[in-house]
């Protein structure tokens, strides 16, 4: 491995274009009947791990959570084993959860110090006694578990739950892996950094320091997370960063709810093209799909992404995420932005203001960041500058044609942005590029009197990012990723019964990292595709309703490869395939 390599970064780059799905699956299928426990499944490749068992594991936090709204994180002190030192391979967080009965989706997160590790959405029980396990590599918070080794910490976890209309309580478990010896051969030293839904480089190597970038007094109010109403809205944390840092990366969380459940198919209606600056403000509104989640620097734009658009149990079939959630729901993703070509403004030993917020938003988002920090330990400071900055407004193009409920809208959205920046340490002077493309399109159409919809959410994004001595470039990756997205309902109503929503949906994450280590160096690609078929139908007035759908998940990087197909109907699985891609029956 070059030793520039991990400098590098890359980025959640998603493309959503039109497919048109077809039936999934032909005939009637003889169902297996439900049994009294059910295990929620997202088929996605496990963290990479030695072959052995855990060194050591711990159970830092155990909780039910029944009428939590408006309550603060649930919060215990951390005791590391003393048997268990530093280093570690890999450090995996688990959080095991069970539901007692019927609820609602919900979201929840947990913390280090307030830093946040985990953003999940729950599983919608069909059946008495639904659980899921997660398991997330963690071991880019290192710096974290050093510190929880050394000298205890505080983990938090939050998961606002109402028992009012619905009876469901969540128990959790929530614990911490620490594993050491090589990786498993078969597996892991071909999948060092995956994360899913994103393949990752990012944190080959981690960081020496990481900083919350959230509300401080978390564990006394809402939760560490701060509360995005509005387009306008940005929300500040105030950090300093030590001044031999090197290389800095923004990590972004984030999770949308009440209005913007489903902004991934928000149309955009024609009156609101007509609307004053002042009423578009104003919520809810139809101002279309296009939204964007981006930071500054004491109030300079530094980046954005378009966040994937995940689909939460709740959202357009629930019967389609039983027994196997949707793309992303369980460990949802975060969104990385190297802000090392702006390390000249913040090396000053003085407080700076770091902003979050989302273009286009409507009530309401939960954002929050960490700030990763890799630190020269040979020097006491280090001198950096700007380069470029070349960050345009991004081109938005929308059209809409309506006629009380029927028509159609389209939105566009394209952007280039560049940065760059020089950093002198005891590395040497490297100068650090970085190129990022956005292309997205949504389109929203609606005929037979509302009866009869179909969205497509079109979304492509290219990062490049380069590190330089001079004029020779030392290090590169090149991320691409595509999501398509399409959703189609119709609506059947009788008179005097209540009306049949069908739903058919697509979903599909394709991306592609390109590593370079160097002009003269070996070029090393790791690909991964994760797609998701639907159909079923559902009672609008609720309480009914069915789905099938097929999952296939592969990741391949050289001659390695993990594949994994689940299909589910009637809310049970009824294959399950895990084998090597050649092995796999080609399902996308």
């Amino acid at each position: 491995m070059h030793p520039l390599l991990p400098q590098l970064s890359f980025f959640l780059v998603l493309q959503l274009r039109f497919v048109a799905s077809s039936s999934l699956f032909d005939g009637d299928l003889m169902l297996p009947v439900p049994t009294m426990s059910l295990e929620h499944l997202d088929p996605t490749l496990p963290p990479a791990l030695p072959s052995h068992p855990a060194y050591c594991s711990v159970v830092v936090l155990r909780q039910d959570f029944a009428d939590t709204v408006g309550t603060p994180p649930v919060s215990a002190n951390y005791t590391h084993p003393p048997d268990c030192p530093f280093p570690w391979t890999r450090v995996v967080l688990g959080l095991s959860l069970a539901v007692s009965g019927p609820q609602e989706t919900r979201v929840g997160a947990v913390w280090i110090d307030g830093v946040e590790v985990l953003r999940t959405i729950t599983a919608i029980p069909m059946a008495p006694g639904a659980f899921w396990r997660i398991h997330k590599d963690v071991t880019r918070y290192a710096a974290l578990f050093r510190r929880l080794a050394n000298g205890g910490g505080v983990v938090s976890m939050m998961l606002e739950n109402s028992i009012a209309v619905l009876p469901g309580v969540f128990s959790a478990n929530v614990s911490l892996h620490y594993y050491r010896g090589p990786l498993d051969d078969g597996q892991a030293a071909s999948m060092p950094d995956v994360a899913h839904p994103s393949i990752r480089s990012l944190y080959h190597e981690p960081a020496d320091v990481v900083l919350p970038v959230s509300k401080p007094d978390g564990h006394y109010g809402s939760g560490f997370w701060h509360r995005i109403d509005s387009e306008t809205g940005v929300e500040a944390t105030t950090v300093v960063i030590p001044r031999n840092a090197y290389r800095a990366v923004l990590e972004i969380f984030v999770s949308y709810h009440g209005d913007e459940d489903t902004w991934y198919t928000n149309p955009l209606r024609s009156e609101y093209l007509r609307q004053p600056t002042t009423a578009k403000l104003s919520a809810p509104r139809a101002n279309g799909a296009f939204r964007q989640v981006y930071a500054t620097i004491d109030g300079r734009y530094v980046g954005g992404r378009v966040p994937f658009p995940v689909v939460y149990p709740s959202a357009i079939n629930p019967y389609f995420w039983s027994p196997v959630t949707a793309i992303g729901a369980f460990d949802m993703p975060s969104y990385d932005l190297d802000l090392t070509p702006f390390l000249g403004l913040m090396l000053d030993g003085r407080p700076h203001e770091v902003g979050l917020g989302v273009r286009g938003a409507q009530p309401h988002w939960l954002v929050a960041a960490n700030l990763h920090l890799w630190i020269d330990h040979w020097s006491d400071a280090v001198q950096a500058g700007p380069l470029e900055y070349f960050a345009p407004a991004i081109q938005m193009n929308r059209n809409a044609q309506w006629r009380n409920v029927d028509g159609e809208s389209e939105v566009g959205a394209e952007g280039l942005e560049r940065f760059s920046g020089w950093v002198s340490s005891s590395r040497g002077n490297l100068t650090t590029q970085v190129r990022h493309k956005t292309k997205m399109k949504s389109e929203v159409e609606v005929q037979n009197r509302g009866k009869a919809s179909q969205s497509d959410f079109i979304f492509k994004e290219r990062t490049t990012v380069t590190v330089l001595r001079g004029n020779q470039w030392m290090a590169r990756v090149q991320a691409v990723v595509e999501a398509p997205m399409q959703v189609q309902t119709t609506v059947e109503k009788a008179v005097g019964a209540p009306g049949l929503q069908k739903t058919r949906f697509f979903h599909q994450l394709m991306q592609t990292v390109s590593l370079n280590e160097g002009q003269s160096g070996a070029t090393t690609t790791r690909e991964l595709t994760d797609r998701q078929d639907a159909e079923g139908s559902a009672m609008t007035s609720g309480g009914w309703g069915s789905g099938k759908s097929r999952s296939a998940y592969r990741y391949k990087d050289g001659n390695r490869c993990y594949a994994r197909s689940v299909n589910t109907a009637g809310g049970v699985v009824i294959q399950d395939k895990k084998a090597s891609c050649a092995a796999m029956v080609d399902v996308a």
